[in-house]
């Protein structure tokens, strides 16, 4: 999963028109999405009865937000090229494509749910007429709905990037981080799962505020980890799953 953050400030012509407030929040958040999606991909794909595997879902619950947020962060405050970076998620996406079929769905990967996410807000913020942009968005909006059977997280997962774009744009706007928080709810079934969902965008919010500080001493991922622990970790599990099936038959 790409969660790449710099540390500078905004380059001209990026999506901010501010100094970006610290990144010292990220490399953590970046662990705890990492390890609690791993977690709950272990426990839910190749121990789906064992009796701590609810608790490793429930776990997992903050993993999509934080990486809708990561990204989300770096698009408006340290990328200077929001494309690249979109193609880059929808790369590791591809990546990761064959191992997901195998391992979780026959649908797309959530590379691909953030990836696309990204890159309708780029698509957005190229329009300068405010009308042509609410046209385009519907029509965004529109092709998303179409989509959204065939990706992880479906439409309210395709919309989670744009939501938290707009918080982080506008940080000190309570109604700007409405769309957030409600998408981080609906995502989830259960009431826990929900409030778990909705607890850690609601985090990420405020430390774009600077309402919070989080400021641990945590060395961040390295970046050839970050781009490939999605795909891989994916493939692991898949080649463990197929070990075990062909376990009876030897």
């Amino acid at each position: 999963m790409i969660t790449t953050i710099n540390s500078q400030s905004s380059a001209p012509g990026s999506f901010s028109n501010r100094q970006a407030l610290s990144n010292a929040w990220v490399p953590l958040a970046q662990w705890l999405a990492i390890l609690t999606m791993t977690v709950e991909h272990v426990a839910k794909f190749l121990w789906p009865a064992a009796a701590f595997t609810p608790w490793a879902i429930t776990l997992g619950r903050v993993a999509f937000p934080l990486f809708a947020g990561m990204v989300a962060w770096h698009l408006v405050h340290n990328t200077r090229r929001p494309t690249r970076y979109g193609l880059r998620l929808l790369g590791v996406g591809a990546l990761a494509q064959l191992p997901y079929l195998l391992v979780v769905a026959p649908k797309l990967n959530v590379c691909f749910t953030l990836g696309l996410g990204l890159l309708a807000v780029v698509a957005l913020h190229r329009l300068q007429e405010r009308t042509l942009q609410a046209a385009v968005g519907i029509v965004l909006v529109i092709l998303a709905a179409t989509i959204s059977p065939h990706v992880e997280y479906g439409l309210f997962g395709l919309l989670l990037v744009p939501a938290f774009s707009l918080a982080f744009r506008y940080p000190h706007r309570t109604a700007a981080a409405i769309p957030t928080l409600l998408l981080a709810a609906v995502i989830n079934g259960s009431a826990l799962h929900m409030f778990i969902s909705t607890a850690t965008a609601m985090t990420l919010v405020l430390l774009a505020s600077g309402s919070l500080r989080l400021d641990v001493p945590i060395p961040a991922i390295p970046r050839p980890l970050r781009l490939s622990w999605y795909p891989l970790h994916l493939a692991v599990i898949a080649v463990i799953q197929a070990v075990i099936a062909a376990r009876p038959s030897l």
